[in-house]
């Protein structure tokens, strides 16, 4: 996916086994969520232009202020964040996500 893309309202992708929607709350601001509603992070721009010429997003997980992923590659921020949730829910179940071998 290209960041203009981004410029949709909604965009939809397919993770691990999962739906998710990124979408658009402001002109530099979007929250990720399952297609369930749950919001799994969020996605800002950091940098309108970085060292590539591109700009450079951050990824938040629910409840932090600082963003634990960086860089100008928006998608791979957004399957990060993703990761991270699932990653989590594993932990609390303490059976594997559904995609795992």
């Amino acid at each position: 996916m290209i960041a203009s893309i981004l410029e949709n309202d909604n965009v939809h992708f397919e993770h691990r086994g999962g739906g998710y929607v990124v979408h658009r709350l402001g002109p530099a601001d979007w929250v990720v969520r399952g297609d369930d509603g749950r919001t799994i992070g969020a996605l800002t721009v950091i940098a309108p232009e970085g060292e590539e010429h591109e700009p450079v997003y951050g990824g938040l997980l629910p409840g932090q202020t600082e963003t634990d992923y960086e860089g100008s590659d928006w998608e791979s921020i957004v399957r990060g964040l993703v990761n991270e949730d699932l990653d989590a829910d594993t932990e609390f179940t303490g059976l594997p996500s559904p995609a795992a071998p």
